[in-house]
């Protein structure tokens, strides 16, 4: 089995942290944990799209959301998905001291708080992962 993480973004447009959430998702499947990661659409995911429910249903799935409202996770946690962590760019964002300008598109501070997002989820993605493999480990007996 290879050991295989969801992430599920965002996709408020309306704030410049669904832009930050997009960006940092894509930092991490294409660079950071390109193996152990996918993302899961979340429009497809609410229009029913099976593929990507029945993953987010057998394995576990971080959630980046951009604000305190959410919608990603209740979204993901009303449709009994298996939500392993939560990434909130605001929190991320707390912690940095870093401020976004734009919606449209991201300056440099804003760069550098997607690629500290990014960061976070593959902390997340690496710890889902360590626990994937002990209980591995238990079942096997080892």
């Amino acid at each position: 089995m290879i050991p295989m993480v969801g992430i599920v973004a965002c996709s408020g447009e309306e704030i410049p942290e669904g832009t930050v959430t997009r960006i940092a998702t894509r930092i991490v499947i294409e660079e950071l944990k390109p193996t152990q990661t996918m993302v899961i659409c979340l429009p497809l995911y609410i229009s029913g799209k099976e593929d990507e429910r029945s993953f987010v249903r057998r394995q576990p799935t971080i959630i980046v959301d951009g604000c305190d409202k959410g919608c990603a996770e209740k979204t993901i946690r009303i449709n009994n998905g298996k939500v392993a962590a939560v990434v909130r760019v605001s929190d991320v964002m707390n912690e940095c001291g870093l401020k976004l300008n734009s919606k449209r598109r991201l300056d440099k501070e804003g760069e550098k708080l997607a690629r500290k997002v990014a960061e976070k989820i593959a902390e997340e993605v690496d710890k889902i992962i360590g626990e994937m493999m002990k209980q591995a480990a238990a079942k096997l007996g080892t």
